[in-house]
């Protein structure tokens, strides 16, 4: 018999399903999923998505933005990068104790990419742009968001950037409605979202992305480092898999054909895995140790102490966290690959981590 441990946090139950459906521009998605059940219902509205979308049409689609370099409140529009929104929804999961006990939440988010600037050479068919034109999202979203970093001197008047994620953890690509996705993972640093996400080609330029914002909240864990201690990520993924593998993608015949004639080129099915630098990898211990004493209380301690983890313990956390862990349908690791930042030089921000 599983244990409370195995069992809870608890997502909703997948017996009430129903099938989403969303044509864009010909193409047919669907998924299940079961009823929006947000915990903080009286804040946001879900699931207010129409169910047709012309994604032929720029005027559909928003540009991303991204932290300006000067200033860390300032957002900066990209326009060479745009988003539809499709489906939106949120569930809550119970957590101990039993009855009232808030688990935490995931917030799913299906939205299409537009590349405006891709390469007339290039196509997101091809398995090595898509990746490259995720990770450069995924660069100016999380890997672009820095934290005010902490300071032991009060007269230090440095402005340090600690970065807020490591990631793409635990990447690779999935065999998933008769589609190559790519699948990756961010591990927050501080105390912001887990992150999961699935990403296939739709057209020569644009991509279907499934995102799950994932909230884990157990008590006396007020920080990323010790909620990952206390709560596994496995039954939120396992909710988020439920619904990824319901998932129905049917191409136009043109949109087919054409996929068919770009993956006929050479290297165009190779299957390239995101990762990081082993400098990041020691960026991110040193950042999530920082912040592993905020608001929690070690045993023996009091508020007001120093509560921070071991250097040791984050580090045996963090070499264990990185470390692959193929799921259902994916295929044999592939070449790993470093993509070129193609964000404007004059808001390329680099950490700024004070580790004396």
């Amino acid at each position: 018999m599983n244990s409370l441990k195995d069992i809870f946090p608890r997502g909703p139950s997948f017996r009430n399903v129903r099938r989403v459906e969303k044509t864009l521009s010909g193409s047919k998605l669907s998924f299940m999923v079961p009823p929006s059940a947000d915990p903080f219902s009286s804040i946001q509205k879900w699931e207010v998505e129409p169910d047709e979308f012309d994604i032929f049409k720029a005027e559909n689609f928003c540009p991303i933005s991204y932290r300006s370099s000067k200033n860390l409140n300032e957002k900066i529009k990209f326009p060479d990068i745009t988003y539809l929104k499709l489906f939106s929804s949120c569930w809550g999961f119970k957590g101990m104790p039993i009855i009232g006990g808030y688990g935490g939440d995931i917030r799913l988010i299906v939205a299409v990419t537009s590349v405006e600037d891709l390469p007339v050479n290039e196509s997101v068919f091809d398995t090595r742009v898509l990746a490259k034109e995720v990770y450069r999202r995924y660069e100016l979203g999380d890997l672009h968001n820095f934290d005010p970093g902490l300071k032991s001197d009060p007269f230090d008047l440095t402005q340090y950037r600690w970065p807020s994620y490591l990631g793409p953890v635990n990447c690779q690509w999935i065999k998933q409605a008769n589609k190559s996705w790519l699948y990756f993972e961010s591990q927050p640093l501080r105390d912001r979202f887990d992150r999961i996400s699935w990403h296939v080609a739709l057209t020569d330029k644009h991509y279907l992305s499934f995102r799950f914002n994932i909230t884990r909240a157990p008590s006396n864990t007020g920080n990323a480092y010790r909620v990952a201690q206390c709560t596994s990520l496995d039954n939120y993924v396992g909710f988020a898999q439920h619904i990824v593998d319901s998932i129905s993608l049917d191409l136009t015949s043109g949109l087919s054909d054409r996929l068919s004639q770009i993956q006929e080129q050479p290297g165009a099915k190779d299957k390239p895995i995101l990762s990081f630098t082993s400098q990041q990898v020691n960026d991110a211990k040193y950042v999530m140790r920082m912040w592993s004493g905020s608001g929690c209380v070690a045993s023996g301690n009091g508020m007001g102490e120093d509560n921070k983890a071991s250097a040791d313990e984050v580090s045996s956390f963090m070499d264990k966290r990185i470390q692959p862990r193929p799921l259902h349908n994916s295929y044999p690791l592939g070449e790993k690959i470093e993509v070129v930042s193609r964000i404007p030089a004059e808001h390329i921000r680099q950490p700024l981590i004070y580790q004396g």
